[in-house]
C-alpha cells in the first residue's frame, strides 16, 4: 500500500510504540534465506490512527516499544530481536472486522481526498483523527463504559463524519445534565479541551473544529467578556445564568429566579441548577438593571408624597401598578411609575387655597362617597371632574377634588352601574394583565375613550365600582385588537421574537389621537406578521 504523503504533515501522527500485523511480516519472511532483508514495515502502520490490517482482518499489535528514538527505529536491530516469536505465532491474535472508522481511514490514506466521500474530505487527516478519538472516548464515559482507542474512534466517527451538525449532536449529549440544562464544566470532554488549549492550540490544522467547539459552547455556557475560550478571549456576554447574573448584581438567585418567571424567561416549571438556569442576556438585561431600582411602599409613598392608604386606593384599582405581583417581593415598585402618575395629575390640577372649604383629597372622598379611585381618576382625565391642589400641600396628598362636584357626577352616572353577578366575568384590570397591558391607566383609556367595550358594575363584596368585561367583551377585544401577549398564546413565538418582528416590519402600536394606550396593535395591521410567525414554528418543529 502506497502511503500518502498528507499524513506526514506532523510528526504528531507517528505512534512511539511500533505496531504491525504479524501475518504480513511472517508472510514477507517466509522461505527467505535472509528473512530479516525481506521483512518491512508498512507506511500505514506508522499512523496511530490506523489500528487494523484489512488484508488479515487482524489488529496491528505492538511490536517493540523504546523510549529513545534511536533504538525504536533501529528495525533491522528490533526485527532480529522478535523474529523467533514472530514465527511461532506469539503475535497473533483473534481477528477482527473493520468498522466505518478504519474503511475511511483506509481509503483516505490509499486513495486520498479524491475518495473521501465525507465531510471529512475538507479536513486534514490527523485532526479528524484526534477528535473522533476524543469525542468518542467522551460518549462512551458518558454512557458508564471504560473506551478503548478502536473504539472511541468509531463512536467518535459516526458523530465527526457528519460535520457541524454531527459534531454539536454529540456535543448535546455530552453537555446535557439531567434536569434539562447544559452542563457549565468541561464535564467528559476536559481531555480534548486540554490538548486544544496546549499542544494543538497554535495548529492552523484544528482551526475548523476549533471554530465549531467555540460557536457551540457560546451558545450554552454563561461566559464573561474577556473569558478564554478555546485560545480566544470571549467579547461580549451571550448568556447569564442565575449563578452568574446573581453574582454580577448582586442580587439573590431566588428574587432573580421569581422576576425572570414572572417576565417570561423560564416556564414555571424549568427546575434547571442555578448554575445551569440560563437565559438571554440581551434579552433580559433591562430586568437585571430594573431590579436594583425598584423600592417598597414606604419609599414609594415618599417619593408621590401619599399616604398609605391612598397608596393602597390607587393599587387597588389599577391606577399605580407594580412591577410584581410576587408576594415574597417586599420592593415591587416603581417610583418612575409613581412620579409619572403626579405628573399627569399635577397638569389637570388649578391652585386651590388652603382655607377654601368643601375640597378633600381623593382618597377622603372615595371613602366619604363610596366611590372607586380610579373612577374619580377616570373622570379627571376626561374632563369631568375638576383637580385642584393645595399649595401647602406638596405631592399626591395636596390633590383635592370638591365633594359635591363629585357627589353629583356619581349621582348622574348612577344608572349606569349595576351589581355583577355574572362570575364569567373578569374586572378590566385583570384582563389587561393578563393580555401583557400593564401600564397605568392604559387599558381604561382605551375603554373610556370607546375604542372598546366594558361594563361598569358594583362588585357585590366590596361594592366599589369597577370595570368588568364579559366573554363578549374579551371576544370583540381581540377580535380588533391584539398583544405580543396573546400573539405569543397564538403563534407558540416568544414575545421578544414577536416585538423583535413587529419592529422590524415597521408595525407600531395602536395610538388612537397619540393616547398611550400600551402594546395594543390593531388586528388587521398585524395579521402578515401572524401568519410569518406560524410558519416559522412549522418550520422549527
Amino acid at each position: 500500500m502506497r502511503f500518502r504523503k498528507e499524513v506526514f504533515v506532523s510528526r504528531a501522527l507517528r505512534n512511539p510504540i511500533v505496531r504491525g500485523c504479524p501475518h504480513c511480516m511472517r508472510e514477507q519472511a517466509a522461505d527467505q534465506p535472509h528473512p530479516l532483508r525481506h521483512i518491512a514495515l508498512r507506511g500505514d502502520w506508522l499512523c496511530r490512527g490506523v489500528d487494523i490490517c484489512h488484508q488479515h482482518r487482524h489488529p496491528l499489535v505492538p511490536l517493540w516499544s523504546s523510549s529513545r528514538p534511536i533504538e525504536r527505529d533501529n528495525i533491522g536491530a528490533r526485527l532480529a530481536e522478535i523474529l523467533p516469536d514472530l514465527r511461532t505465532g506469539s503475535f497473533d491474535c483473534v481477528r477482527i472486522d473493520p468498522t466505518d472508522y478504519d474503511l475511511w481511514l483506509d481509503k483516505r490514506l490509499s486513495q486520498g481526498i479524491a475518495a473521501d466521500d465525507t465531510w471529512l474530505a475538507s479536513q486534514p487527516v490527523f485532526p479528524a483523527i484526534t477528535l473522533c478519538e476524543f469525542i468518542g472516548a467522551a460518549l462512551l464515559r458518558k454512557q458508564g463504559e471504560v473506551p478503548d482507542d478502536r473504539r472511541a474512534k468509531a463512536t467518535g466517527f459516526a458523530f465527526v463524519s457528519q460535520g457541524p451538525d454531527g459534531i454539536r449532536a454529540a456535543l448535546d449529549i455530552l453537555m446535557r445534565s439531567q434536569d434539562g440544562g447544559h452542563i457549565v464544566t468541561q464535564g467528559e470532554l476536559g481531555p480534548l479541551f486540554n490538548h486544544l488549549n496546549s499542544i494543538y492550540l497554535d495548529d492552523d490544522a484544528f482551526a475548523v473544529f476549533r471554530g465549531i467547539l467555540r460557536d457551540y459552547f457560546l451558545e450554552i455556557w454563561p461566559l464573561a467578556p474577556g473569558d478564554d475560550l478555546l485560545g480566544q478571549a470571549v467579547t461580549e456576554r451571550r448568556l447569564h445564568s442565575l449563578t452568574s447574573a446573581s453574582k454580577e448584581t448582586g442580587i439573590g438567585p431566588a428574587v432573580l429566579n421569581d422576576f425572570l418567571t414572572e417576565a417570561g424567561a423560564f416556564a414555571p416549571s424549568d427546575a434547571r441548577a442555578d448554575a445551569r438556569k440560563t437565559f438571554d442576556a440581551k434579552a433580559w438585561q433591562h430586568i437585571l438593571d430594573e431590579i436594583p431600582t425598584l423600592v417598597g411602599p414606604s419609599a414609594l409613598r415618599r417619593a408621590i408624597g401619599a399616604t398609605l392608604a391612598e397608596l393602597k386606593g390607587l393599587k387597588a384599582d389599577g391606577i399605580l401598578v407594580p412591577r410584581t405581583n410576587i408576594a415574597t417581593i417586599k420592593s415591587p415598585w416603581r417610583i418612575a411609575d409613581g412620579q409619572a402618575l403626579l405628573e399627569e395629575l399635577e397638569a389637570y390640577a388649578q391652585p386651590v387655597a388652603a382655607e377654601e372649604p368643601g375640597w378633600e383629597t381623593i382618597q377622603l372622598v372615595h371613602k366619604r362617597l363610596d366611590l372607586p379611585v380610579g373612577e374619580i381618576i377616570a373622570a379627571i382625565r376626561t374632563g369631568s371632574l375638576h383637580l385642584g391642589q393645595r399649595p401647602d400641600v406638596s405631592g399626591y396628598h395636596g390633590l383635592v377634588v370638591e365633594i359635591t362636584e363629585v357627589a353629583a357626577f356619581k349621582a348622574k352616572s348612577a344608572p349606569q352601574r349595576k351589581p355583577s353577578t355574572n362570575k364569567a366575568e373578569v374586572t378590566a384590570a385583570a384582563f389587561a394583565r393578563s393580555a401583557g397591558i400593564r401600564g397605568k391607566g392604559q387599558f381604561l383609556a382605551l375603554i373610556e375613550g370607546g375604542h372598546t367595550s366594558a361594563m361598569l358594575v358594583v362588585n357585590p363584596t366590596t361594592r366599589r365600582q369597577e370595570w368588568r368585561m364579559s366573554h363578549d367583551h374579551i371576544s370583540a377585544f381581540e377580535a380588533s385588537y391584539t398583544t405580543p401577549t396573546l400573539l405569543s398564546a397564538e403563534t407558540g413565538a416568544h414575545r421578544n421574537t414577536i416585538r423583535a418582528v413587529l419592529q422590524s416590519e415597521g408595525i407600531q402600536p395602536f395610538r388612537p389621537n397619540g393616547l398611550d394606550v400600551g402594546p395594543v396593535y390593531l388586528r388587521n395591521v398585524v395579521e402578515p406578521v401572524v401568519t410569518l410567525l406560524k410558519t416559522q414554528g412549522k418550520n422549527d418543529l
